[in-house]
Formats: structure tokens, sequence, C-alpha cells
């Protein structure tokens, strides 16, 4: 029985590596087939459905919703730069858990950002050193 449970995890993380390889020679993900403006409506769909679910501790994700604005402004106004520094100050804050949000909530964000923001207006390496460390540890150390 664990033989077959250990195929079928090698199988799933070899089926989830080849998308992410795949996902990354394409340039980002293919099937996601979003308009210029569609992507920051849905990261910020996201961040408030998180929000609707926060409980208690109510304001929680009320910096990334201003954060998302910020993005907004700057996509409106055409300035590319602007909106690729903005969108990598949203990353630092899911990374550093900013607000204390839980750690769970913080990288289902910061994963679906990988899927729906065009990399050019976010550092996707970032997304990729992620991965890597999850997968195989920290490789530096």
């Amino acid at each position: 029985m664990w033989v077959i449970a250990d195929i079928r995890w090698t199988a799933a993380l070899l089926l989830a590596l080849t998308a992410l390889v795949v996902v990354v020679a394409l340039g980002g993900p293919m099937w996601v087939s979003v308009s210029e403006g569609d992507w920051l409506d849905a990261m910020m769909r996201a961040v408030l459905a998180e929000q609707a679910n926060e409980g208690p501790f109510w304001g929680t994700f009320a910096p990334y919703v201003a954060q998302l604005e910020v993005v907004r402004g700057y996509l409106l106004n055409g300035d590319t730069a602007a909106v690729y520094v903005a969108m990598n100050r949203l990353m630092d804050m899911l990374e550093g858990r900013e607000n204390g949000i839980l750690p769970e909530v913080a990288d289902r964000l910061f994963d679906y950002c990988y899927l729906v923001t065009p990399a050019k207006y976010h550092d996707v390496s970032r997304h990729i050193d992620r991965f890597i460390g999850h997968q195989f540890g920290d490789i530096a150390g």
C-alpha cells in the first residue's frame, strides 16, 4: 500500500514540476487569457475573498487592498516600471506576512500572483526561487 502511495506522490510531483517547466518555458501560463486590466481585478478579488474570511481580526488585509490600489493607479497611468515596483512591494508584503496574515493565506496569494500577473509587472524569478526552496530546501546553505 505504501508503494502505491509513494508512486502516486512521485507522479504528482513530476507532473507539477513538468507543468512549472512548461509555464516558465512559455513565458507564463498560456491557458489564462486575461486582458491588460483583468489580472489586477483577479488579484484584487483574491485579496478581498481572503479579507471576507479573516474572522475577528478585521483590517488585516487593508494594507494589501491599498497596495493593489496603488498598482491600479500606476497601471491606469501606463507606468509599467512603477507597476513592477508596486507589485514587487505587494510580494514583499506577502513574503513578510505583513500585518499578521496567516502563512497559508500569504503563500496562496503569492502563488496566485504568479498565475495571473503578467511577467512584465513582477519579478517572476522570486516565484521560481521560492518553489525550488520549498522542493529542495536551502541549496545555498
